[in-house]
């Protein structure tokens, strides 16, 4: 998959960044398909034939930035856990509170992450959907963990998961700077959230 956001010189690194940016906030506003290639280059300044001096097609826009938001989130998945140590709790606390801060950080990304799908072609869309799996997947394994240890008390450890990680991809709907709370207390509130909803009680 070609990196969009990876031109090579200045004035092709900046532009290409600014076409990304330009992307996520049509993209994120019209819908994939009702942005076409000449917004794009009026949102950037450009003539639309001179897109392709930075992009192949508005397809692989669509793909660099939906495989690029899943590709962040499981490599924050992987980092929270690291950090965290080995304690199921605070494992599931660690992740719970770094997917929500992506979502509070990253609200246009993850809008188009998951309304736009159905727009990707059925190469990359299969491929986004294994990723998506094996995130859902890195939440199962800590609550299935937290429950093999005695920490965690749940029924469907499948659902739960589902229940929290969409509960974390909802803040990216309603969440806004300067509001009553910053990101790490919205992050902070979902970790405890996530604990009531295994069966173990936050400590904090």
């Amino acid at each position: 998959m070609r990196d969009v956001s990876a031109e090579t010189g200045p004035t092709g690194g900046r532009t290409s960044e600014a076409l990304r940016d330009a992307a996520l906030t049509l993209f994120a506003e019209r819908g994939y398909e009702l942005t076409t290639m000449r917004h794009l280059a009026e949102a950037v300044g450009i003539q639309a034939p001179s897109l392709y001096n930075h992009i192949p097609s508005k397809q692989a826009l669509l793909v660099e930035i939906t495989h690029g938001t899943m590709d962040a989130l499981l490599r924050l998945l992987q980092e929270a856990k690291r950090r965290a140590g080995p304690d199921p709790a605070d494992r599931l606390v660690a992740a719970t509170e770094a997917h929500v801060r992506f979502h509070c950080e990253h609200r246009r990304e993850a809008f188009i992450g998951n309304r736009e799908i159905s727009s990707l072609e059925p190469g990359p869309r299969q491929e986004l959907l294994a990723k998506r799996r094996r995130y859902e997947h890195g939440f199962r394994r800590l609550i299935l963990d937290g429950a093999r240890a005695g920490t965690f008390t749940v029924r469907s450890p499948k659902l739960t998961s589902f229940a929290i990680l969409e509960m974390g991809i909802g803040v990216a709907t309603w969440f806004r700077e300067g509001g009553p709370l910053s990101v790490d207390e919205v992050a902070a509130v979902h970790g405890e959230l996530a604990l009531r909803m295994v069966g173990a009680a936050p400590s904090r």
